[in-house]
């Protein structure tokens, strides 16, 4: 009879205990596992729904201030909180709180700001206005004093002195491409509204000014804005005969005159009536019609900006002469706000009048088409309409818009970003 050896029973009991020990080990470490992660996860779910809070909270400002900013400031602190979706609050500019609107307000200064150019943004070809609007957004409404600080900044800037030397605005509908060619410019009609540049990020602009909502909305629509901020007025106009009946009168403007006792770095200019006083001759021409406007350009450098509005009230200018040189870095610049009534089928004449090189000039025509009767001259600037643009004009990028910018009317959008 053979035995076995008593070994092999204790070694069979001491894997039997070490098996059962591991499973101990294991079950251990499965109840910790899903203890972990049922915290991780709960920690997770709460994560994710401070990140919705706060998308809706800056959601919930951006429309806050798209809804405010086309008419008005934030003139006073804004909150508003939700418990279940979220909050923001607004502070207002000081520099605002005047009254004023974002079209002619210049640029802060917040020192939080020292952004100077966007290269993401399809406007930005060196300088803009902007103001800038700090706030809060919640991500947790029950706690007010715990927001993230965030900036809403508020731009503005000519399409013209961006460098789009034709804008085409709704209700027109012209293939201006034929204008420029692979030249950058926009045309509202299109779903690519900003031609010439690819591969860059879409905005929304608005292009509508006044304080009543235009009906067919704010985008692609043009209603050109005449305020200017901190502008002096332009006294230097004279008005003498168009003909030699003198049944016509004609508004003279020499860019090489100034008003140097006018501190303002711009000047502005607004025709005041449809008709002029003359007399000549002992003969007294009184109430004869101003039907047109004669610009004659300038090469001294340095004079001051200077805007030149002609309201829908004064029907009976018609027509816009050049004459002489206003060249690029000499030429002053000048902007000209051309204004008629909806539906009125006006007719703006640009004419070259004994004018040469290339003409430094910014145009544009509110419910007005535009003849160009420009031949020998390279018009730097460009012309915005909701009209057509016939006559065939030679049109330039300007590329050194300088004191344009302050003068141009604007585009406005709004951009919004984390307070570094």
């Amino acid at each position: 009879m053979k035995l076995k050896p008593q070994g092999d029973a204790a070694a069979v009991l001491v894997f039997a205990v070490l098996l059962l020990a591991a499973g101990v080990f294991v079950l251990t470490g499965i109840a910790q596992l899903a203890a972990t992660q049922a915290l991780i996860g709960q920690s997770e779910w709460q994560a994710l729904d401070r990140r919705i809070r706060l998308e809706n909270s800056r959601a919930m400002a951006r429309q806050f201030m798209l809804a405010r900013m086309f008419n008005g400031v934030v003139a006073a602190p804004i909150t508003f909180v939700d418990t279940s979706l979220g909050g923001f609050s607004l502070s207002p500019i000081s520099s605002t709180n005047t009254g004023g609107d974002y079209w002619t307000t210049l640029s802060t200064t917040n020192t939080n700001v020292n952004l100077k150019i966007n290269p993401f943004t399809l406007m930005e070809r060196g300088g803009f206005y902007r103001v800038v609007v700090p706030g809060k957004l919640y991500s947790d409404p029950t706690a007010t004093n715990n927001g993230v600080d965030w900036n809403f900044q508020v731009r503005t800037r000519s399409p013209i002195t961006a460098g789009y030397p034709v804008v085409q605005q709704l209700p027109a509908s012209n293939n201006v491409a034929l204008l420029v060619g692979a030249v950058p410019h926009i045309d509202m009609t299109k779903n690519e509204q900003f031609i010439g540049f690819h591969d860059m990020a879409r905005m929304r602009v608005s292009s509508v000014t006044n304080t009543a909502v235009d009906a067919t909305g704010y985008e692609g629509f043009l209603d050109v804005p005449i305020g200017v901020a901190a502008a002096g007025l332009f006294t230097n106009v004279v008005f003498r005969p168009a003909n030699a009946q003198v049944t016509e009168m004609q508004a003279f403007i020499d860019l090489s005159t100034s008003d140097p006792q006018d501190l303002n770095q711009v000047l502005r200019y607004e025709l005041v009536a449809d008709t002029a006083d003359f007399a000549t001759n002992g003969t007294n021409y009184a109430g004869v019609p101003v039907t047109s406007l004669l610009v004659r350009g300038t090469e001294i450098f340095d004079l001051k900006p200077l805007q030149v509005v002609i309201p829908k009230e004064r029907t009976n200018l018609q027509t816009i002469f050049l004459e002489g040189r206003n060249p690029l870095v000499t030429g002053r610049p000048v902007y000209i706000n051309y204004q008629r009534s909806a539906g009125g089928g006006a007719t703006l004449s640009m004419v070259a009048t004994n004018a040469t090189g290339r003409w430094r000039l910014g145009l544009s025509a509110s419910h007005s088409d535009v003849f160009c009767a420009t031949t020998g001259i390279d018009i730097v600037g460009g012309i915005r309409t909701d009209g057509t643009i016939s006559g065939n004009p030679s049109l330039e990028q300007e590329r050194d818009p300088g004191g344009l910018d302050y003068i141009a009317d604007r585009m406005m959008w709004l951009e919004d970003y984390k307070t570094p």
